[in-house]
């Protein structure tokens, strides 16, 4: 009984120190520029998905409550874009840069140093904040998608 207490706790540990070996790869991907691996731990796709999420009100979003900086950015990008607008405004430098906002070194940097937040926001989902609250911190998600955790939606 006692082994598999252990082995159960072990597994559960395991479980939950997992998302956070993700986020140290995002660090060393930011810190050493590595496209290649922030294309891998970046679903651009969801990023997207959950941005026209929160525009449409009468689906659900993962995304919470949002700036008056992003709003003004996504309406300033549909009235120049129109309906295409977040297609074509987020990719993955957008994601990137967006994860740097609150690094002194915008052009390259990781986000540990600004990062005030990391916990399970669901069984598989962790959520970042970026940022103190009163600095319109960047929030992230990383959803687990098979066995890999990425960032499915990104915000401030």
């Amino acid at each position: 009984m006692k082994a598999l207490l252990l082995f159960i706790t072990l597994i559960l540990g395991v479980f939950l120190a997992w998302p956070y070996t993700a986020v140290y790869r995002l660090e060393q991907a930011l810190v050493h520029d590595d496209h290649q691996a922030l294309q891998q731990m970046i679903d651009v796709a969801a990023v997207r998905e959950q941005i026209k999420r929160k525009l449409n009100k009468n689906v659900e979003s993962n995304i919470g409550d949002v700036s008056n900086g992003f709003i003004d950015w996504l309406q300033s990008g549909i009235q120049r874009l129109g309906s295409n607008a977040v297609d074509e405004m987020v990719d993955l430098d957008w994601v990137v840069r967006q994860l740097r906002t609150h690094n002194p070194r915008y052009d390259k940097g990781g986000v540990y140093d600004k990062l005030t937040y990391a916990f399970f926001d669901g069984p598989d989902r962790l959520l970042l904040r970026i940022g103190e609250l009163d600095e319109s911190p960047v929030h992230a998600h990383l959803s687990l998608q098979g066995t890999n955790w990425r960032i499915t939606a990104v915000y401030n």
